[in-house]
């Protein structure tokens, strides 16, 4: 506890545990009272029900339509004075005040201070709620704050303790250097107040993302020194790349039991499989609603030619399944580099769009900045598309290109090339505007609008978004992505994106708010359209967003029906179109 100065109170822990300690000892009394009041109820129940329901004791009336909630409220009071003194502990390593716990206080500073020195940089990303520190891509430690908002720079300083004490992987360690992400909303001050915390226990610089840049080559070149040593100096091997495992066992559809050997799959959907006969039957009351449905869906298999991917990666007898998805960005060398880091688990802490403004800010560091090839090369994509929505070799019509092997001769890249794993954003909006879209022209350019509603992943893919230049030349473009599931951690210079190429602009917008009528009359944007789009859109796009399973998309649909906008949608599963369409029927809506 503090007095206004924030100067610590002594003895106020121990007044605030006798206060709680007394609470604890007067409930637990009045429990005992309403357990015998309960069982002798209880009994009178059993005995006779009505008579026993029609003369309730009131109190007990209360307790049992209060007893949810009281049952909360009095878990919380318990778990204070526990959690306050768990909290506590955490924090002793750097607090004045240390009244109780000595030893353990000192055991971790003792554990902190002893820990090998290695030159890896850990990074320390704050959120809105809490903190992660991380050791290349590793996870070391992560705690939510205490209030819910930013975390304290308290906060701040015990993760990275625990990081280096009792880390999630591997043995205790510390580094000398200690970046903080430039996603942080901590101000400068508050990282210069976690630095100077630190170094009242530790040599360990912490400095920000961009403080860091102009020392990062020296910085890395410590660290590859350090790892041949360590490597040179140990028998031990290092650890393998990981493999592409084979696929898991499917399992019955009813029991959900492993099946060994060939699967029983229904013998006229071919969709659902079961480990016996027994399941099979059991299910086909349920099953036969939609078994039509699912024979549909699985003959477009092969009407389609839906796996006759050219792929080298993926095809009709090589499938890419989800669980290999790490191996694969490891063994094409683009683990945790530019607009792939969304695709494995690394960046889980940070939500859709801040992997945008990361790279954004990467971008903009001084030696990035004015150099066009230096900026690409961070995204990760390969230099066959520098630069990024030049026109296509000559020979080339943009309208037959209709396929991914098309569009891979199109721009030069081998069928080899991860780049459809993140490019079916782009090419899918493409395919929209070619065959969706209206064509409207002012003075002599054509002018494009459209509105992405419930925007995730691609939002963290802006920076390949002005492939749309090759399609669409002399244009302007104008997407505002607008939905719930943004980060509303954004700063503002990560709100708007603007990219030119020749003749053509495309301009971006991030909006974490429901899509309402503003956003459609384009008075939320407040863009000028003579240069920037015209508004209405022509196009609203939803890609893969369920629309259907969140009741916020309820009166965003209703609205489009309403104004009758054109909208297109993407959705995984087939079944879940057939669904939508007839959903779409209750709002007044149909679904071609």
């Amino acid at each position: 506890m503090a007095d206004d100065e924030g100067n610590s109170v002594p003895g106020a822990d121990a007044v605030n545990a006798s206060s709680s300690t007394s609470f604890v000892v007067g409930a637990a009394a009045a429990f005992v009272r309403l357990q015998e009041d309960l069982s002798a109820y209880a009994a009178a129940v059993a005995a006779d029900p009505i008579a026993a329901l029609s003369a309730t004791p009131p109190h007990l009336v209360v307790l049992l339509f209060l007893a949810p909630a009281l049952a909360l409220w009095l878990y919380f009071q318990l778990r204070t004075p526990f959690q306050a003194n768990s909290i506590a502990k955490l924090d002793r390593p750097f607090s004045d005040d240390q009244t109780t716990g000595e030893d353990e206080a000192a055991d971790i500073t003792k554990q902190i201070k002893d820990a090998p020195v290695t030159e890896a940089i850990w990074q320390i990303g704050v959120s809105g709620k809490a903190v992660a520190v991380s050791e290349e891509g590793t996870l070391l430690a992560f705690e939510f704050s205490k209030s819910g908002r930013i975390p304290t720079v308290e906060e701040v300083v015990t993760t990275l303790f625990k990081a280096i004490s009792k880390p999630v992987e591997g043995r205790p360690r510390r580094p000398r250097v200690a970046m903080v992400l430039a996603t942080s909303p901590l101000t400068p001050a508050a990282v210069g107040q976690v630095a100077a915390k630190v170094a009242e226990k530790l040599e360990l610089r912490i400095a920000t993302q961009d403080a860091l840049e102009p020392e990062m080559t020296e910085l890395k070149e410590r660290r590859k020194t350090e790892v041949a040593k360590i490597k040179a100096a140990t028998p031990v091997a290092t650890p393998q790349k990981p493999t592409m495992q084979p696929p898991p066992r499917r399992a019955c559809f009813v029991c959900k039991k492993e099946i060994e050997g060939k699967p029983r799959q229904c013998s006229s959907c071919k969709a659902i499989i079961y480990c016996s006969p027994e399941c099979a039957t059991k299910d086909w009351p349920q099953h036969k609603i939609m078994c039509e449905t699912y024979k549909k869906n699985v003959q477009r298999l092969t009407d389609e030619n839906l796996h006759d991917l050219p792929f080298t990666f993926y095809n009709k007898k090589k499938h890419l399944e989800n669980f290999n998805q790490l191996p694969f960005l490891v063994d094409n060398g683009i683990h945790n580099v530019g607009v792939y880091r969304r695709l494995c688990q690394c960046f889980v802490q940070l939500q859709w769009g801040e992997l945008s403004g990361e790279l954004e800010a990467q971008m903009n560091l001084p030696q990035h900045k004015d150099d066009p090839q230096k900026r690409f090369a961070l995204t990760g994509l390969p230099k066959e598309l520098y630069p990024l929505g030049k026109p296509f070799k000559e020979g080339v019509d943009v309208d037959k290109i209709e396929s991914w092997a098309s569009w891979y001769d199109a721009v030069g890249l081998p069928l080899s090339s991860p780049v459809a794993i993140v490019f079916e954003v782009p090419l899918t909006l493409w395919y929209m505007i070619k065959n969706f879209a209206p064509v409207r022209v002012e003075k002599g350019r054509r002018q494009l609008t459209i509105h992405l509603v419930g925007p995730e992943r691609e939002a963290d893919l802006v920076h390949i978004l002005p492939t749309l230049f090759s399609f669409l030349p002399n244009t302007d473009i104008v997407i505002h992505m607008v939905g719930l599931n943004l980060s509303k951690r954004l700063r503002d210079e990560h709100k708007a994106y603007t990219f030119t190429n020749g003749d053509s602009t495309l301009h971006v917008t991030l909006r974490p708010e429901e899509y309402t009528t503003v956003h459609y009359d384009g008075s939320a944007f407040g863009l000028d359209r003579k240069t920037r789009g015209a508004s209405p859109p022509d196009l609203v796009v939803l890609m893969n967003a369920a629309v259907f399973q969140y009741p916020t998309y309820f009166a965003t649909i209703k609205l489009l029906i309403e104004k009758g906008q054109r909208t297109l949608f993407t959705e995984p599963i087939e079944t879940s179109i057939e669904i939508m369409a007839k959903q779409f029927q209750g709002l007044g809506g149909s679904l071609s």
